[in-house]
């Protein structure tokens, strides 16, 4: 019977058509998930708005507190453990970047001629920058604002008074037409105020005379009469009117600038800028101090007229009919141009005008003499003693302390400590370093620091690693450290490939290649006034001479190409073998028919001597001299190293600095 009933109940329920199989728990919670997403989303659509500070429409936030900052008032949301940790805003569905606080984006716009799309008002004290007068403004703490007009469409910030700015002025520096407001885009004209370019942005000009101002110079108040200026004995006028003229106190012919002019039939014109020009100045290139005078006099150098005045920065002639600056002691023939004198690398920015001079200053001496060949030197607790060349090669793996060569290669005399046991070695031109020395590549005064530290160093001016000694500046806020043998670099420099003296000159950072070794870089150069030839601080400060193991005589640097006229064909290197390229320097030894690369005789990191070091980052390494008989394969390029000194770092041997470098 159970049986015969349920067959009959399958029966009719097939009569009733198919059974619908009901859906999983978990399905079923899906989908009605994504009906309420679908639901949330139609009504953000449905109430999104339109507001007038974004070009996009809005939708509505309850927190947009996990972005970055407000793109109207800029105010960060993560600015104090005060802010809420909800923030009710919009945010712009196509733009997801923009978000903005709901009461800045509701608030009521103005449409103003100077920009074509609606701006917000704020008072933020925030830092930000205006887009028309280029100013920027820092942030305060002390509960000052700014007034500012905000652009919701185009993300920028102006000062109130700029963007209320009229479309047409009559400024003072060009009363003859109306300066009327222009928007520039990618322009290379001049602002015929300030001088600096107009590249892009909002300014003023006159179309009729091609006259330009920046915004921000519109805003200045313009001085009309300058009373007892440093550069001229008389009262000097604004002439509104750019014209190109030749500025009597600097030399430079200028086609934007307004003169100023003196109106007692001087004949006088001048720049701006030139008008406070500092009357008396000490630079870097001179040991005297220089005055500012309106000409120079018919040079004379050893009773004899001699042709023009020629510039002690820049090598160039000065026209001795303008301003320029002298030395004021008598004898000296020293003459600068105005421009060249203030350049920041040499000029401390003081004016000395009523400034006593200061008496010769005591040299205070790097060493004490002791006895004959006997000194103490300031940077050793113990005695050294001069140890005189004798023309022979000398073993050993002793680096002088001052400037990190090795002895062995060394040309000349020494001083060693007499300590048995202690290997402090001098060459003797490094224990005569002076204690306090001026340089040619810097304004201020240098101070020698031993540096005897565990951290590597390194040179501001040929941007090599050292372990030596140092010159560093002795104005605190400066960080200017340089090695001792660029120190050593002074004017006219004397070099052994190359006839002429070489000179710092304005051009020598240009980015050009160096006689010596070829490279190019925008670093600091030597170069010859009288020809093309330029050498960068790493060539200018190799040993003249060095001393080869395997040969009698010294080796002399020269610059390999000198010889092509001789008939030379193909040289080899005598350390590596290798063909040498003729057209850089190198060392040789013309008796002996001997050539050797820069780098093998005296390696790559030619200025670090072995000892444990670390460098900025606190990643330690060791300095080891490369003496075994079998030169040992680098971890970085997998080669052999050929140089004198070898890197240690985590069980790993490396050629160079270079290879340590690239293996962190």
């Amino acid at each position: 019977m159970e049986i015969h009933a349920t067959s009959q109940n399958l029966t009719d329920e097939s009569k009733l058509g198919p059974k619908k199989r009901r859906k999983p728990i978990g399905e079923r919670e899906r989908e009605r998930e994504r009906e309420r997403e679908r639901g949330m989303e139609m009504g953000k659509e449905e109430k999104m708005v339109k507001l007038s500070v974004h070009p996009h429409p809005l939708k509505p936030c309850d927190d947009i507190s996990s972005m970055n900052r407000c793109h109207m008032c800029e105010e960060r949301f993560d600015e104090s453990e005060d802010s809420p940790s909800m923030i009710e805003g919009y945010r712009c569905g196509k733009c997801e970047w923009w978000v903005s606080h709901k009461k800045c984006a509701e608030k009521e716009t103005a449409h103003l001629p100077t920009h074509p799309h609606p701006l917000t008002a704020f008072r933020t004290s925030s830092s930000f920058c205006c887009q028309m007068c280029a100013r920027e403004e820092h942030h305060h703490d002390d509960g000052t604002h700014h007034h500012v007009y905000k652009c919701g469409t185009c993300s920028k910030s102006y000062h109130k008074e700029c963007a209320e700015s009229p479309l047409e002025i009559i400024h003072p520096f060009h009363p003859r037409h109306p300066l009327t407001f222009l928007l520039l885009d990618d322009s290379d004209v001049q602002c015929n105020s300030c001088g600096r370019i107009l590249s892009h942005g909002e300014a003023y000009h006159c179309p009729i005379c091609r006259f330009f101002m920046h915004m921000y110079c519109t805003k200045k108040t313009p001085q009309l009469h300058i009373g007892n200026p440093k550069c001229h004995d008389h009262t000097l006028t604004l002439l509104p009117r750019p014209l190109p003229f030749t500025c009597n106190a600097c030399g430079l012919l200028h086609d934007w600038s307004l003169p100023y002019v003196c109106h007692r039939q001087c004949d006088f014109m001048v720049h701006r800028d030139c008008i406070d020009l500092p009357r008396v100045i000490r630079i870097s290139r001179h040991h005297h101090r220089l005055s500012h005078v309106p000409s120079l006099p018919l040079p004379h150098h050893h009773h004899h007229v001699a042709a023009s005045w020629s510039c002690g920065v820049c090598r160039k002639p000065i026209d001795r009919n303008y301003g320029s600056y002298s030395c004021n002691k008598d004898g000296c023939l020293y003459a600068v141009h105005s421009m060249c004198a203030i350049r920041r690398d040499l000029w401390d920015g003081k004016d000395l005008e009523g400034v006593p001079e200061e008496p010769d200053e005591y040299v205070e001496l790097p060493f004490e003499v002791v006895d004959d060949n006997v000194i103490k030197h300031f940077s050793h607790e113990h005695y050294l003693t001069l140890n005189e060349d004798e023309g022979s090669s000398v073993d050993g793996f002793e680096h002088c302390q001052a400037c990190a060569l090795p002895i062995r290669i060394h040309v000349g005399n020494t001083y060693s400590c007499m300590k048995s046991d202690c290997i402090f070695v001098l060459h003797e031109r490094c224990a005569e370093l002076p204690r306090k020395e001026w340089y040619i590549l810097h304004p201020h005064r240098l101070t020698l620091q031993t540096f005897i530290t565990d951290a590597i160093g390194g040179c501001v001016v040929c941007e090599r690693i050292s372990s030596g000694f140092a010159y560093q500046c002795c104005e605190k806020d400066f960080s200017f450290i340089i090695d001792v043998n660029c120190a050593s670099v002074s004017e006219p420099f004397a070099h052994n490939s190359h006839p002429h003296p070489l000179f710092s000159t304005s051009a020598s950072k240009d980015r050009r290649a160096c006689s010596g070794c070829k490279r190019v870089t925008y670093g600091h150069k030597m170069q010859c006034i009288e020809c093309d030839f330029v050498l960068d601080f790493r060539c200018v400060t190799l040993p003249p001479k060095v001393r080869y193991k395997h040969d009698t005589h010294p080796l002399i640097l020269t610059l390999g190409g000198n010889e092509k006229a001789e008939g030379a064909t193909s040289w080899w290197c005598e350390i590596c073998e290798r063909k040498m390229d003729q057209d850089v320097l190198l060392y040789t030894c013309d008796n002996c028919c001997i050539t050797i690369h820069v780098e093998c005789i005296l390696g790559v990191d030619r200025h670090m001597k072995p000892g444990r070091y670390c460098d900025d980052l606190g990643d330690e390494c060791e300095v080891e001299a490369n003496r075994s008989c079998s030169r040992p394969f680098c971890s970085g390029c997998e080669k052999r190293c050929p140089f004198p000194i070898v890197f240690k770092a985590d069980d790993l041997t490396f050629c160079s600095n270079e290879c340590l470098n690239k293996s962190n």
